[in-house]
């Protein structure tokens, strides 16, 4: 009797052990961590919206030339040209690109005779992230380089559409050598440049305009803010360690910590990290940034990515723009408003600082104010010159004075440095008492 359960005992252990070497073998084992890491970013309740890389890419303007040494420049704020031309050149390929020197072709000359428009970034922007706006070939030797402009243009020589895309070294040029561009759709983006405001060259490669532009609004607008209770909830991982001094607006745990400034309009925080080995990569900060701001508080309105303060770490140090509609909010010295500033050590980010103002969609007190421009704005700028150094890029921007329940928004010209910084170059003036010298 004894024997005889041993043998069932012992065939009831032979088909376990074959039932368990069946489930090695064909189920699939459950791979993921149960408990995530700090390092892993933790989705918090969202306070704004999300936002993907590519909304967050796209020209600071568009140069259009319209031949016989006559251009136009298109902004953001310039509906619907602006986006009727961009919204058209994303939906064209770019294929099989060739690398030439930049001084292969006189681009001085080509701006004069020949139509086409200028796609100019606000900084060197990867292929890697440009293929993700521009439907671009990725199959080919240099895609590692960085673009600041894109030049699509027709030729009279031959009657076709040459497109190029500047390295931002300054030394070379990718040429698509297949593009399903024709010369009426260049001529396209040419005819809504006809009748828009006339540019002149300024130095080298900025473009000015001839007549003053009056049709810019200064406005009123209120605003609600982010509290730093919120703001903590979204950037602790642990409320109940979290300590703030007397005043409030000082927080931190064992590792972290947050300032509040400027009456409760901007945040600063910070998160050491260890440092690693290896280069900081651009394109894996750039995507490490979006998704901390996706998952710490949100996007409070439209952002473009620009070029950092410091060229030596620009790509540990990523710099949003932000824009009020579609126009890009400078600031100056005086506060810290209109942009978010963050540095990353590989994918991890080490600082964080923006503005936790909202404003309203809702408007008033609109006037009407003048920017100047022609030979007064020359002279504005050679003075900002002598001062700061050269200056890359000239554009309208809102500048914000801060008041208790609201900001009012006064339309400048702004600029931008070769060393990154932007400053406020000129103010506008009421529209009735402007004149062009």
């Amino acid at each position: 009797m004894i024997e005889k359960g041993k043998s069932v005992l012992l065939f009831l252990l032979v088909v376990m052990s074959l039932y368990q070497s069946y489930l090695l073998a064909y189920s699939k084992p459950f791979m993921e961590a149960k408990v995530k890491t700090e390092l892993n970013y933790v989705k918090t309740e969202p306070l704004g919206t999300e936002l993907e890389v590519r909304d967050l890419i796209f020209p600071e303007q568009l140069v259009v030339h319209l031949g016989e040494d006559r251009h136009t420049v298109f902004y953001p704020s310039t509906v619907p040209y602006y986006n009727l031309i961009l919204e058209k050149l994303r939906s064209r390929e770019f294929k099989s690109l060739q690398r030439d020197s930049v001084n292969a072709v006189d681009w001085d000359r080509i701006a004069r005779e020949n139509q086409g428009v200028e796609l100019r970034f606000g900084r060197a922007i990867p292929f890697e992230l440009l293929q993700r706006v521009f439907r671009i070939d990725g199959d080919f030797l240099f895609s590692r380089d960085s673009i600041d402009r894109i030049w699509v243009y027709t030729s009279k020589l031959r009657d076709e559409v040459r497109t190029y895309f500047f390295s931002s070294d300054g030394r070379n040029v990718y040429e698509a050598q297949k593009a399903d561009l024709t010369v009426g759709d260049v001529e396209g983006y040419v005819g809504f440049g006809q009748y828009w405001d006339p540019y002149v060259i300024y130095g080298e490669e900025i473009y000015i305009p001839e007549k003053p532009i009056s049709r810019m609004l200064a406005m009123d607008v209120p605003y609600d803010r982010y509290t730093a209770e919120q703001m903590q909830d979204n950037l602790f991982f642990d409320a109940s360690s979290v300590r703030a001094i007397p005043s409030g607006t000082f927080y931190n745990d064992a590792k972290r910590a947050m300032k509040i400034e400027q009456g409760g309009t901007w945040l600063s925080y910070t998160d050491p990290v260890a440092p690693t080995e290896g280069a900081d990569e651009l394109v894996e900060n750039l995507i490490a940034a979006v998704g901390f701001v996706n998952q710490h508080g949100g996007w409070n309105s439209k952002h473009a990515l620009v070029q950092g303060t410091d060229p030596v770490k620009d790509n540990a140090n990523i710099r949003f723009q932000q824009y009020y509609r579609d126009v890009p909010v400078v600031s100056g010295p005086v506060m810290n408003f209109g942009y978010m500033q963050m540095t990353l050590q590989r994918g991890q980010v080490t600082s964080y600082a923006r503005s936790l103002v909202l404003l309203d969609q809702e408007v008033s007190n609109k006037k009407i104010r003048t920017l100047p421009a022609g030979s007064e704005l020359r002279s504005i700028l050679k003075s900002k010159e002598s001062v700061g150094g050269r200056i890359e890029a000239v554009f309208p921007a809102f500048r914000p004075e801060m008041l208790e329940d609201k900001v009012v928004l006064v339309p400048v010209w702004a600029v931008r440095l070769a060393g990154g910084e932007v400053a406020i170059a000129a103010d506008s003036t009421a529209a009735a008492a402007t004149k062009d010298k």
